[in-house]
């Protein structure tokens, strides 16, 4: 399994417009996001907006950074 991530520009009207496409071995996983200063306890941390391929998640964690995301999303396969 293969994991690759493109940066991507949210078009939303919230602040929360950093994101990242997460493919697996070429396929569309998820999509993460960004979180801005308007969530004070999480900003900066990168939270799971959609997933594809597996199992919904009903309240994904937020990551301190990229690699958290992904060791978290190769374990829960």
């Amino acid at each position: 399994m293969v994991l690759s991530f493109q940066a991507v520009t949210l078009d939303s009207s919230s602040p929360d417009q950093e994101g990242s496409l997460v493919f697996r071995d070429g396929r569309l996983l998820a999509v993460i996001t960004r979180l801005s200063d308007i969530h004070p306890e999480l900003a900066g941390r990168w939270f799971v907006e959609a997933t594809f391929g597996m199992v919904p998640i009903v309240h994904p964690p937020a990551f301190e950074t990229i690699d958290e995301f992904e060791d978290w999303i190769t374990n829960s396969e």
